[in-house]
């Protein structure tokens, strides 16, 4: 079973030596939130890209990673996305030759 967004995140939390209380005072929202994230509680609206934003560079991750790890599409993505609705097909056929890979790797 591949990692929730919360264990991920609290990996990199716990690598970095923090604790919730730390890194929710560094990015601007309150600790119980945070935790409540972490524990992937039902019913929790995701953070904002700001906030993975500022949870990434507190972590010392990568942003974009972080971002699609919590399901959001960078802003600057999700532009050029509408502006060229073509990049879409790309991004499905290299999908679709990903899986055709790993379909026959498993085989």
């Amino acid at each position: 079973m591949s990692e929730t967004f919360g264990q991920f995140l609290q990996l990199l939390r716990r690598k970095k030596g923090l604790t919730q209380k730390d890194v929710a005072l560094r990015v601007g929202i309150e600790p119980t939130y945070l935790s409540k994230v972490e524990n992937d509680a039902k019913g929790i609206y995701s953070l904002s890209e700001e906030s993975l934003t500022k949870l990434a560079r507190v972590l010392d991750a990568d942003s974009d990673e972080m971002l699609a790890r919590a399901g959001k599409i960078p802003s600057d993505v999700r532009r050029m996305i509408v502006r060229d609705f073509s990049l879409i097909k790309e991004i499905r056929t290299i999908v679709a030759e990903e899986s055709r890979y790993e379909a026959d790797k498993d085989e």
